[in-house]
Order: structure tokens, then sequence, then C-alpha cells
């Protein structure tokens, strides 16, 4: 479990970096987006991947989120 909470600090920090966001609104869009039970279920192939994949892994994800919030409202 260890791997997996550092690997998810680091997603956060490089998710920061390449958004210029704030740690407070990183934590605050993975949290809304369950972006962290994501990357832990996720872990063993994120982990694989470069920074920009990782990160872009996850707008991917957020936006396959809002599309289905869309689709029920």
């Amino acid at each position: 479990m260890r791997k997996e909470s550092d690997f998810l600090i680091y997603c956060m920090e490089r998710y920061r970096h390449f958004k210029e966001l704030s740690g407070a609104d990183v934590a605050k869009i993975f949290d809304e987006y369950g972006i962290y039970g994501y990357i832990s279920k996720y872990f063993e192939s994120l982990h694989t991947m470069g920074d920009y994949c990782i990160v872009q892994d996850i707008d991917d994800y957020i936006s396959s989120i809002r599309g289905s919030k869309q689709s029920k409202a």
C-alpha cells in the first residue's frame, strides 16, 4: 500500500505542475472526480506511464465522468 500512496502523491504533484494549479485545487479535483480511487485501482498500469500520459489519462477520466453527469441531466 505504501507504493500506491507514494504514487498517488506523485500523480497529484505532476498534475499540479502540468496544470499550474495549487495543491488545494488538485485535491479538490481529485476528490470531486474520485481520482484517488481511480489511481489506486489502476496503479499497476498507471505507474508504468510517463508523466504526460498520466496527466492525460486523468484528464480523460475526468472528461468521461463529466460526460456521464451531463447525459444524466
